[in-house]
């Protein structure tokens, strides 16, 4: 016996059109929020140097005193909602090693050598991150007092090349350093910021390489915020 089938009914004019209006708002809300994603919220890296001197400047200003936008650097210990919710465990002093970890301590992202440190002033250390084979880089971040609050430059410099990690971070330090001006400034998260987190974090724990124990110099807390005035 043959097995018989319901007749196919095309979709009415009216049907199809709510579906199609449907898929246009969908959108619409996908490019919103690329669009906020992309943005960088107010700060500009500046691209320059020859091929094998490559760096990046970003220069921005924030409202309040070098000593709230240092600890915005430097604090160890606790989770920086401006980055993925990664915690710094770090020796601030010339020599020491630093690292940025998950939220959980168990994945390791970034990590380095603090080369010079000037507190409120001047934090100047070696960045590599684990989940690539790039050569360490270097960062250089000077604080200084400005009417009104402080101006702070960002350079990340020595690439081997137009490297992974330069072109990731040419895209992540405008949107790293907007959210970390707005949480200073404000004490809220700006929404690009969010919606990056919710997107990348959970990727963060899946792919990332795990963190070795972090052993603390002895007397000294992880979320020790003696990094002021040293």
């Amino acid at each position: 016996m043959a097995e018989t089938r319901p007749p196919f009914h095309p979709p009415r004019r009216g049907r199809l059109r709510r579906r199609l209006l449907a898929a246009a708002a969908i959108l619409a809300v996908v490019a919103a929020a690329l669009g906020v994603l992309l943005s960088s919220g107010g700060v500009r890296c500046d691209e320059g140097g020859a091929p094998g001197d490559l760096e990046l400047r970003c220069p921005f200003f924030v409202a309040a005193p070098p000593e709230a936008v240092w600890q915005a650097f430097t604090r160890t210990g606790e989770p920086r909602p401006y980055y993925f919710d990664a915690v710094l465990q770090a020796r601030l002093e010339p020599g020491g090693r630093w690292r940025f970890v998950t939220d959980d301590r168990a994945r390791l992202l970034a990590g380095g050598e603090v080369l010079a440190i000037d507190p409120p002033h001047r934090f100047e250390h070696t960045f590599a991150a684990a989940d690539l084979e790039d050569p360490p880089s270097r960062i250089t971040v000077r604080i200084e007092p400005a009417p009104g609050g402080s101006r702070v430059l960002l350079v990340h410099d020595r690439f081997a090349a137009r490297t992974v990690t330069y072109r990731r971070f040419r895209r992540a330090h405008p949107l790293a350093l907007a959210a970390l001006k707005s949480t200073v400034e404000t004490g809220e998260l700006p929404l690009r910021a969010r919606l990056y987190t919710a997107i990348f974090k959970p990727g963060m724990k899946l792919f990332t390489v795990r963190a070795e124990p972090w052993e603390l110099p002895s007397g000294q807390s992880e979320g020790s915020r003696t990094n002021v005035g040293r």
